[in-house]
Formats: C-alpha cells, sequence, structure tokens
C-alpha cells in the first residue's frame, strides 16, 4: 500500500484476483454492465462518457507528441481495460491515460518522457481537470504505472484492427477506387471504436471485418469477389470463421450510436479521433509500418466461437499519403437495419465522418 501525493492511498494488487489469472480480455454484455464504476454508483451514460474523455485524452496528447497511431491505440485500450477491473471514482481517468499512454509509448518502441507528457496534458486541461495528478503529477503516474501493469498482468502486446483491415481489404476484387473508399471509411470506424467498448468484446481481426461490412454498406459497395472465392461461403468468412451477421452488425450498431450522442453536451476539445491518423497508400493496400512489440503474448487467450483465419503478413509499406476528406454518411442510404440513432427521423440529412463538425459539435 502506497500513499501518493494526492492523498489517495493505493494498493499494488490482490494476488488472489490479479497475478494467478491467465489474461482475457474480452467480456460479455452483461459483465460490461457490472463495471466497478457502476457498482460503485456511477451510471453508464457517465461510465461511457468517462471512456470516451480519456481516449480522446491519450489521442490528443499522443499527437501532439508526435506518436504514431499504433501507440494511442495501444494506450487507448490500456484504458479500456483498467477500468474493468477499477472504478473511475478511485482512480481519476486523465492520470490514468497519462499512464497509459506512457507505458503504450515504451511498449511500442516510441517512447516519450513522462514530464513530456505531463507538460503536454497540463496544456490541455483546465485547472479542474490537471488537478487530478496531484501536487506532484509525475509520482501519481509512476505509481500508477505499476497497478496498470499488474492489472493488465504484463500483457502488453495489443493487435489492432488496422493490420487486418488493410490485409483483408487486398485480397478483395473490383474497382481500386471503391475498394480505397471503403477502406478509408473503414479506417475511420476503427479509429471512432476506440471510444466504444468494442474492443473489449471482439477481437480486432473481427472488428475488422465488422468496420469493412459497415463501410460496404454506407458506400453501397458490394463485395462480390474475392481471392480464394468459395461460392458457398459469405465473404467475411474467408478471414474469420462462424462469426454470424447479427455478430457484425452489432459491432456496426456500437460504433454507429457514437454518431447518435451528437446532440447531448459534450467535452470541450480540438479535433476527434474519427478524422484522424489516415490508412496508408490503399491502392497498394499495404499495412503501415508496425511498431515492434515489446513482449510476446504471455499466456493464450480462452478459446472463442470466432476462430480466426490465419493469412501472411503483407510487405513493408510506403509512407503514408495525406489524410483523405471527410466522408459524408447519409443515414437514409444505409442499408442496415440501424437503432435508436437513424430512426424515427431523429436525424435527417448527412452526417459527416469528421468529428469536429458532426452535428455542429465535438463527439468527444
Amino acid at each position: 500500500v502506497t500513499l501518493t501525493s494526492s492523498g489517495r492511498w493505493v494498493t499494488f494488487g490482490d494476488p488472489a484476483t490479479l497475478d494467478h489469472v491467465k489474461p482475457c480480455w474480452y467480456w460479455d454484455k452483461k459483465d460490461l454492465a457490472h463495471t466497478p464504476s457502476q457498482s460503485e454508483g456511477l451510471d453508464p451514460a457517465t461510465e461511457a462518457r468517462y471512456r470516451r474523455e480519456g481516449a480522446r485524452f491519450i489521442f490528443d496528447v499522443g499527437t501532439r507528441l508526435g506518436l504514431h497511431y499504433d501507440t494511442l491505440a495501444t494506450g487507448i485500450v490500456y484504458f479500456h481495460r483498467f477500468y474493468m477491473f477499477h472504478s473511475f471514482k478511485q482512480f481519476p481517468r486523465y492520470v490514468t491515460g497519462g499512464c497509459c499512454l506512457f507505458l503504450a509509448g515504451k511498449v511500442e518502441e516510441t517512447p516519450k518522457k513522462c514530464k513530456d507528457i505531463i507538460k503536454t496534458a497540463r496544456s490541455l486541461l483546465n485547472d479542474i481537470q490537471f488537478a487530478q495528478f496531484g501536487d506532484d503529477p509525475k509520482e501519481e503516474v509512476m505509481v500508477l504505472e505499476r497497478i496498470l501493469l499488474q492489472t493488465i498482468k504484463f500483457d502488453l502486446q495489443v493487435d489492432h484492427p488496422y493490420q487486418f483491415l488493410l490485409r483483408y481489404a487486398k485480397q478483395l476484387k473490383g474497382d481500386k477506387s471503391k475498394v480505397q473508399k471503403l477502406v478509408q471509411m473503414a479506417w475511420t470506424f476503427v479509429n471512432d471504436s476506440l471510444c466504444t467498448m468494442v474492443a473489449l468484446q471482439w477481437e480486432p481481426q473481427i472488428i475488422a471485418v465488422a468496420v469493412m461490412y459497415l463501410a460496404g454498406r454506407l458506400c453501397k459497395f458490394d463485395i462480390q469477389d474475392w481471392t480464394s472465392k468459395q461460392s458457398s461461403r459469405r465473404w467475411w468468412e474467408q478471414f474469420v470463421h462462424d462469426v454470424p451477421v447479427e455478430v457484425l452488425e452489432d459491432i456496426c450498431h456500437q460504433i454507429l450510436d457514437l454518431y447518435s450522442q451528437a446532440k447531448q453536451p459534450m467535452p470541450e476539445g480540438g479535433m476527434g479521433i474519427g478524422e484522424a491518423l489516415p490508412p496508408p497508400s490503399i491502392l497498394s493496400l499495404s499495412a503501415p509500418p508496425m511498431g515492434k512489440r515489446a513482449s510476446p503474448q504471455t499466456s493464450p487467450r480462452p478459446p472463442r466461437p470466432a476462430q480466426v483465419s490465419g493469412l501472411l503478413e503483407p510487405p513493408p509499406p510506403p509512407p503514408p499519403p495525406p489524410p483523405p476528406p471527410p466522408v459524408s454518411i447519409n443515414p437514409g442510404q444505409c442499408l442496415l437495419p440501424l437503432k435508436s440513432c437513424f430512426t424515427a427521423g431523429k436525424i435527417s440529412g448527412s452526417l459527416s465522418l469528421n468529428w469536429a463538425v458532426c452535428a455542429g459539435q465535438n463527439i468527444l
């Protein structure tokens, strides 16, 4: 047990619950409805907002420090996993966000000094928000890093949907310009998914297929031909097995629900995650440069119904191009049976994927 500079006593893990359990990073929805934060009285809407704010904070700090998108995504996944074991009431989201980014930088071999992360955080947060860091912000982050490592059981490697999205798109056949548009939109949906709890429910391979499915519907691009096509299988079954369409649509709904929240009060800030981090050259469909992993997966994941098929690694990529222009979604054109945000005329007209201008408000 340690007393931090903010006067908060913290315990470095319970061996019975943290140290001797194989890591499983996927939860059912009923588990997501009984998080430690909700057990301590935090309502689900507030917890969802805190998660969005934390993800946005990690993105903003990391972007200003010039970190690679993989580092930002890894930090955000750490953040979501951490709060499956701890409460927002005990661990302030901005301190946790800074700590997750600090650790992710080291894991992805793009390290940044703790003092630089704190300095950047100070420039982004107001006085009340930055007060979460206490009298000695560096000590707060360093102490919390030990708790974070024990919470995630030193399981540091995190795979993201980006690499699988590009790998799968490379096997699609058809008009390259249409494939490029599909991948650009799908890439944006991957970015936006980081602000949801999708990464706590499904493997990155399945998320990659889901965002391709969603982008294909919104772009009216019917995927009819792909490498090693078998007439008895749907296109995504080339990449993942035993994944029903209901799973893909559920992931799509969770991502699209972010846009329905545009009419609600949102925290202040600059650009949103959805408009940043464009994919590399889609015409070549090569994977972007990936940061080297600090360590292999410490233990195998438990078996799940959806088994992912293995594919060859893509060749080294060219440098990424400038960001693509925002893509507009017309909800009336969507072929999915979308839920609340696109029903009963709640949202009309086109909805831009550019979070900074979505419905005139910041999503995050």
